[in-house]
């Protein structure tokens, strides 16, 4: 194999280890701030981002386009099979066993709009990002509307375009703002910003897990409005009649985290079904749900 070739697989496989999962989380030298460390090892774990190398993240690196597409198609878990429309006619010139090239046909075949200006290599403002993970978002579930638009210090940097897709992001808290209340839309998304804004994101979508107690419970977090999130417990397979689930008790045990207490009905008789039980809490809060 000549140099030529072999720097270029080289690059490739670079490129592509970034968002895909190849490697053992560690932690990474680079990283400071103890909740960035957690959110890149998270998103590690679930095999949707890597390091640059063995012990470095390079979180002030700029992503570029093929990563910020590759990352919310994984993230979000949007489907090839569930198309809405083919590919637009550009999309036949790009390479076909590029590393992203099926992560940008599902995004294109299931509704996220990205023109023929498209350059895997270029690298997306913080407002271009956004505009990619919202329509990926809206692809994925029916979520709130934009009712009401936070203050931004720099909003008028915001193209009209993107403007929606930014505040959305605000509201239901995948993106935040700086110290000075500036979004910073025109500046290049980095690493970091990216992975955090992809956190957030997978968060909202897949929240779904496994809860404590004598009974397999799982729950789900669903933004319905801007005010409030709902929250559906799901208890599965159950033999029969009288098996299900009530909510006892919502406690705000700080500013910013709800546990909700629910209780486990006895069973009564013989075919396999579910139970849900539903609560509503105000988006502030995180969820933590166990058993009474």
């Amino acid at each position: 194999m000549g140099k030529e070739i072999r720097t270029r697989v080289l690059t490739a496989a670079v490129a592509a280890s970034l968002v895909l999962g190849v490697a053992p989380t560690y932690a990474f030298s680079d990283i400071k701030d103890a909740n960035q460390a957690a959110i890149v090892q998270s998103l590690q774990q679930k095999g949707l981002i890597q390091g640059v190398s063995a012990d470095k993240f390079a979180p002030n690196t700029k992503l570029t386009n093929a990563q910020a597409v590759q990352l919310i198609v994984d993230a979000i878990g949007l489907d090839s099979a569930k198309k809405k429309s083919d590919a637009p006619a550009w999309f036949s010139a790009v390479p076909k066993t590029a590393w992203y090239t099926d992560a940008l046909k599902t995004a294109l075949e299931r509704g996220i709009v990205i023109d023929g200006t498209w350059n895997a290599n270029g690298n997306p403002t913080r407002q271009q990002f956004a505009k990619l993970l919202y329509l990926g978002l809206l692809q994925k579930g029916n979520y709130a509307n934009v009712s009401k638009y936070t203050s931004i210090t720099d909003a008028k940097q915001i193209a009209a375009k993107n403007r929606v897709a930014v505040e959305y992001l605000l509201m239901t808290k995948i993106a935040s703002l700086d110290s000075g209340k500036n979004f910073r839309p025109t500046a290049a998304i980095t690493r970091m910003e990216a992975a955090e804004m992809i956190y957030y994101a997978e968060r909202m979508v897949n929240k779904s897990y496994a809860s404590s107690g004598t009974v397999t419970v799982t729950y789900k977090v669903e933004n319905i409005d801007p005010e409030f999130n709902k929250v559906t417990l799901t208890r599965t397979n159950l033999p029969g009649t009288g098996h299900g689930l009530k909510i006892r008790s919502i406690e705000f045990v700080s500013d910013t985290e709800a546990v909700i207490t629910y209780a486990a009905t006895e069973p009564q008789s013989a075919n396999p079904y579910s139970a849900n039980a539903v609560a509503y809490v105000p988006v502030i809060y995180d969820i933590t749900v166990k058993a009474e």
